[in-house]
């Protein structure tokens, strides 16, 4: 008796820690390059966020009057900013913001659709959330698909990487007194 106790014991443990863990999705290098036909650098104002589940009836939208373009991408730079894109792994908790917020990638694909990513910290009464999310939306701003959660500095990197103006470049390479 005491066999099968710890049997069924251990048992429910793994199927608790196994129950766990999140899927992880990850975008196709080869589509990504096939498909995409420009990339932007926005910053998008979302001064309300909220957490949604994804499987409820809301679902987070885009909306291009609270984006500001900051820049667009070369195109002789896709294949290396695509290819970290494609590396990433994007984690499927099931949950959203409702909007983007802050720094947000945008690559729009050749059929209409843009895949978004982006990254931000932001404050409640209670608590400080560090959050980034990559999503699919239709070119009017309607969830195609949640692709998942990504780490909040993967946006700071791509930006640093890949969006430093000329300006900025020039800025950094000053002695610091």
């Amino acid at each position: 008796m005491k066999k099968v106790l710890i049997i069924v014991l251990t048992l429910t443990c793994l199927l608790g820690l196994v129950g766990c863990d999140p899927g992880i999705n990850n975008l196709s290098k080869g589509e990504l390059l096939a498909d995409t036909v420009k990339i932007e650098f926005y910053d998008y104002k979302n001064e309300n966020p909220e957490l949604l589940r994804i499987s409820g009836r809301n679902k987070p939208s885009f909306d291009f009057n609270k984006a500001t373009l900051i820049m667009a991408l070369d195109e002789s730079r896709f294949e290396d900013i695509l290819n970290d894109i494609a590396e990433q792994d994007y984690l499927d908790f099931g949950t959203a913001l409702n909007e983007p917020m802050g720094k947000t990638l945008v690559l729009y694909q050749s059929n209409g659709n843009m895949i978004v990513l982006f990254g931000c910290v932001y404050e409640t009464k209670n608590s400080t959330y560090y959050y980034g999310d990559c999503y699919m939306f239709d070119k009017n701003g309607v969830l195609v698909e949640y692709i998942g959660d990504v780490s909040h500095v993967f946006i700071d990197e791509i930006e640093n990487t890949y969006f430093q103006t000329e300006a900025q470049l020039n800025f950094s390479s000053f002695p610091q007194y």
